[in-house]
């Protein structure tokens, strides 16, 4: 893999309101390439197997996938109050989201069908957070909630369908 899937693009990893509101450069280093070209191959399978299934039940229309956030340099990391151990910081960690889905919908849908992702995170029923690494994947599955204004994390326990 030496091109960046179809359907997501570099610019589509790198882009960032915040980056372009304070001048910071979010242009991903030639050594983090790698993992965000694997990272946009993960979403591309992830996306033609949701509109694979989604065809099946009758609708021509494709569903596409909406990146919010991918690579983030340090400076935007911190400029967003990220975590100092985040895997954007690596580009191997996106938040994203698809449409006529919910949050949790996707999450059960990629634990169903699309494994081999590191960590995936249903992120205050707003967005889903994945990270995909190159050697050994945890599969770790978490919720992440607010309160108090503090983030906490906990183990998702999955629907039983």
């Amino acid at each position: 893999m030496e091109h960046f899937a179809p359907n997501f693009p570099r610019r589509e990893f790198e882009a960032s309101q915040t980056a372009v509101r304070r001048d910071i450069d979010n242009t991903i280093p030639q050594e983090l390439l790698p993992n965000a070209i694997r990272l946009s191959w993960w979403l591309q399978e992830l996306r033609n197997k949701i509109n694979r299934l989604h065809r099946t039940e009758g609708s021509a229309r494709e569903l596409p996938i909406i990146v919010t956030s991918g690579y983030r340099c340090p400076d935007l990391n911190k400029a967003i109050g990220g975590s100092a151990s985040s895997q954007h910081m690596k580009a191997q960690a996106v938040d994203f989201g698809v449409p006529g889905m919910t949050p949790r919908e996707l999450v059960d849908f990629i634990v169903k069908h699309h494994p081999g992702f590191d960590q995936m995170i249903e992120e205050f029923g707003r967005w889903v957070h994945v990270s995909v690494v190159a050697d050994n994947p945890r599969g770790e599955v978490l919720v992440a909630r607010k309160s108090g204004g503090k983030t906490s994390y906990s183990p998702l326990k999955q629907n039983s369908k």
